[in-house]
């Protein structure tokens, strides 16, 4: 994966870290899948920059309503 993979030059919140995107990047989701997994279960937003759900609006650079 490379950096345009993260899409971090687009995403400005101080929160980047917890985003979905981030998350991957690092390989977090290898190591938490019940994590990951309770976090993009039940979809209710995607992410306009990367298209990546998730439940919660938090976890996503520029979330949509679904």
């Amino acid at each position: 994966m490379n950096d345009a993979d993260n899409k971090t030059d687009k995403c400005q919140s101080a929160t980047h870290d917890k985003h979905l995107c981030s998350l991957q990047y690092a390989g977090w989701h290898y190591g938490h899948k019940a994590e990951y997994k309770a976090l993009v279960q039940d979809a209710a937003f995607i992410c306009e920059n990367c298209g990546r759900t998730a439940k919660s609006a938090g976890n996503l650079c520029k979330p949509l309503e679904l």
